[in-house]
């Protein structure tokens, strides 16, 4: 059966892109609607009648192509946006609409972005673009196939390495629209965050819970992971929050690169959202390579996790301020929520007697990675900040690591009581 695909370009510049993709898609015997999205006057011979033009857009914006045409390019685009998102969603809920492919420099990416951004996971999205590291920053934590042209697109000609990646992205967006997942079975959601130095944990957990009837998906906590939890949270999809490895929050503060933005952790409290919340991670803050530590940052204890990753421990001061951090977060939670901390350490490394620090030279530091008195000040502060006298806000310290398996099933069976609604603050767990 053929599928519904919407084209997104800028045809006063790029018209030429468009035909050759139209007909590329067309091949494959799936139709096309092409959304115009020129911010200047544009009277395209590509146009068909189901098709949609600029003006259309705009007006849907609720402006009109002179207004726009005097508009600088930030307040000119907001608009284009505005009136494309709008005919998209309408599209996608008559269910006229199967897939989004949008092509352009950084003008016609800028605007593709945002409007397949607004679709949902369901739909298949494509974005040939000039500039690969724009579109990257742009897609976010989205399903968007990026292209990269290689070459400009100059709208006079399609030369060959052009017409090799246009053909691919038609190609795969045809094919996309004409998968059929095989879902698994319908359960309940429980997400969680993961990092190598939680895992035994969150495998743990997953077992319980997958035991328990819940479907459990786990994202790699190194900012885009998070960034995808919290918005799948925001989504209505989930049922509860196993936020085991918080660590995204250290490198927000702290300029590390698994940051996934100062919202972190903030989704579940904002819906009500039954959560459990873990300091996984929090005795790092993560570099790439060692090169790209920050020189303030160079006097430091380091653990080199492997080439691509360097590991500085956070200091008491900077735990103090995380629990601070930690604690304005949770007190904005609407729905039960318990902060469990393991006494024993919050990560692999952060084992008592186990793993040292070496210099930024690689020398030993002759200090354990493991910083009970850093820990100890986060909690402290957690404590001391904390709103504890709200009743769907609880605070338990429990004596073991945040990998021992006990810790897994008492953070498990806490999360599932709250989503059965048979927690209350101050029941015990062992």
């Amino acid at each position: 059966m053929a599928k519904t695909i919407i084209l997104l370009g800028t045809l006063n510049t790029k018209e030429i892109e468009g035909r050759y993709i139209r007909n590329q898609i067309e091949r494959f015997g799936h139709k096309t609607i092409f959304i115009d999205i020129s911010m200047r006057k544009c009277s395209s011979k590509l146009l068909r009648d189901k098709d949609i033009s600029n003006e259309t857009v705009i007006r849907e914006a609720g402006s009109n192509i002179e207004e726009v045409e005097k508009l600088e390019r930030m307040p000119a685009i907001k608009v284009m946006v505005r009136g494309a998102i709008k005919i998209v969603q309408d599209l996608y809920s008559k269910k006229k609409l199967d897939g989004v492919l949008g092509y352009g420099g950084s003008m016609g990416e800028s605007i593709t972005a945002l409007v397949e951004k607004s679709l949902p996971l369901d739909v298949p999205k494509v974005l040939v673009t000039t500039s690969l590291s724009l579109a990257a920053g742009s897609v976010g934590p989205k399903n968007i196939a990026i292209f990269p042209t290689m070459t400009d697109m100059n709208g006079k000609s399609i030369n060959r390495i052009e017409a090799i990646t246009l053909a691919h992205a038609a190609s795969a967006i045809a094919g996309m629209v004409e998968a059929q997942p095989e879902i698994p079975e319908e359960r309940d959601i429980i997400v969680a965050s993961q990092y190598g130095n939680t895992t035994p944990h969150i495998d743990k957990a997953m077992e319980l819970l997958d035991a328990k009837g819940y479907e459990f998906i786990s994202f790699h906590a190194i900012g885009s992971g998070g960034e995808i939890l919290e918005e799948l949270v925001a989504s209505g999809m989930v049922v509860g929050v196993l936020d085991i490895t918080t660590h995204e929050v250290v490198d927000c503060l702290f300029g590390g690169f698994s940051n996934s933005g100062p919202k972190r952790m903030e989704t579940a409290g904002e819906k009500g959202v039954p959560q459990v919340i873990a300091p996984g991670c929090l005795d790092m803050i993560q570099f790439w390579s060692l090169d790209t530590v920050p020189e303030k940052f160079r006097n430091r204890d380091f653990y080199f996790h492997n080439p691509n990753s360097t590991l500085v421990r956070t200091t008491k001061k900077e735990s103090e301020e995380l629990g601070k951090v930690f604690a304005e977060k949770v007190n904005k939670a609407k729905g039960p929520t318990v902060v469990a901390i393991p006494l024993r350490g919050w990560s692999i490394l952060d084992t008592e007697g186990k793993y040292f620090t070496v210099h930024y030279d690689g020398t030993s530091t002759g200090r354990y990675w493991h910083d009970p008195e850093a820990n100890s000040a986060f909690v402290k502060n957690l404590e001391r900040n904390l709103k504890k006298s709200k009743d769907n806000i609880e605070l338990i310290k429990v004596d073991l690591h945040i990998n021992d398996p006990q810790f897994a099933q008492i953070t498990s069976s806490i999360l599932d009581d709250m989503i059965s609604r048979n927690w209350k603050k101050g029941k015990k767990y062992d």
